[in-house]
C-alpha cells in the first residue's frame, strides 16, 4: 500500500514544480519552443520563440529563436510574417550557420506566395531573383538540385502567363500583339508543352493573316521538333488551301 501510495504522489510533486514560461531561463524557453516545434504546434512554439527574442537580444541563443521564428511562420503558412522574421536575422546577423538556409527559405517563401499563372507574377518573379541570388552566392549548396528544379517551375509559370496572354490578344483579334508573346516563349529554351501549344496558336494566327511564309516556318518547326504532332496535318491543310 506504501509502494502505491509513493507512485501516486510522484506526478502530484512533479506538477507542484512546473514552471511557467515566465521564470525559465532562455535555455529552458528554447527547450520547451523546440519540443512544441518538433510536435507540429507551430502556434505555441511561435510565442515563446518571439518572446525569446523580445527579451533576450543578447543571448546567443537568440539567433536560434529568430530562426525559429520564422520556420513557425512558414510551417503556418504565414509566408510575409516569415520573410520579415528571416530578413530581420539577415540585418542582426548578416553572417552565422544559418545564412544559407535563411536565403533558401526566403526564396521557398516568395515561391510559396506565387499565383497561379492566370494571375500576376510578380512574386514569381521575386523568387526567381532570389533563388538565383542563391545559387550566385553558395553554388556548391546540397540545396542546388531543388533550387533548380524550382526555378524551372516559376520559370514555365512565367512562359505559361505569357502563353495565356498571347491567348487573350488572339481572341480579340489583336494578332501582332499575341505574336509578341508568342515569339517571347520561342526565344527562350522552353517547357515543351508549352512550345507546342505556342506553335499551334501561331499556326493559327499566320494562317487568318494568310502570311504563308511564316506559317511554313512553323511547319518546318514542328517537323523538326515534334514530328509526330497530329496538329502538322492542320497546318498542311491550311497551306494547301491558301488559294482556296
Amino acid at each position: 500500500m506504501r509502494k502505491i501510495f509513493i507512485l501516486l504522489l510522484i506526478p502530484i510533486i512533479a506538477c507542484a514544480h512546473k514552471i511557467s514560461i515566465e521564470e525559465m531561463s532562455t535555455k529552458q524557453k528554447i527547450q520547451a519552443a523546440d519540443d512544441l516545434f518538433a510536435k507540429k504546434r507551430y502556434r505555441q512554439s511561435q510565442e515563446i520563440y518571439e518572446k525569446i527574442t523580445f527579451e533576450s537580444k543578447g543571448d546567443t541563443l537568440v539567433k536560434k529563436a529568430q530562426y525559429q521564428l520564422a520556420n513557425c511562420y512558414y510551417n503556418l503558412k504565414l509566408y510575409e510574417d516569415a520573410i520579415f522574421e528571416y530578413e530581420e536575422l539577415l540585418r542582426l546577423f548578416p553572417v552565422s550557420k544559418y545564412s544559407e538556409d535563411i536565403e533558401f527559405m526566403i526564396g521557398m517563401c516568395r515561391y510559396k506566395l506565387s499565383y497561379p499563372s492566370y494571375y500576376d507574377q510578380e512574386e514569381t518573379i521575386k523568387a526567381i531573383e532570389q533563388l538565383k541570388y542563391f545559387l550566385t552566392i553558395y553554388p556548391n549548396s546540397e540545396k542546388k538540385a531543388q533550387v533548380i528544379t524550382i526555378l524551372n517551375q516559376c520559370r514555365n509559370k512565367l512562359l505559361e502567363k505569357k502563353y495565356e496572354n498571347a491567348h487573350i490578344y488572339y481572341k480579340m483579334e489583336y494578332n501582332n500583339a499575341a505574336l509578341m508573346y508568342l515569339n517571347e516563349i520561342f526565344d527562350e529554351n522552353t517547357n515543351e508543352e508549352i512550345d507546342k501549344k505556342a506553335l499551334i496558336l501561331a499556326a493559327k494566327i499566320y494562317n487568318k493573316k494568310r502570311d504563308w511564309e511564316a506559317l511554313i516556318k512553323i511547319l518546318e518547326t514542328f517537323n523538326q521538333k515534334y514530328p509526330d504532332h497530329p496538329y502538322i496535318k492542320e497546318i498542311e491543310r491550311y497551306l494547301s488551301n491558301k488559294n482556296g
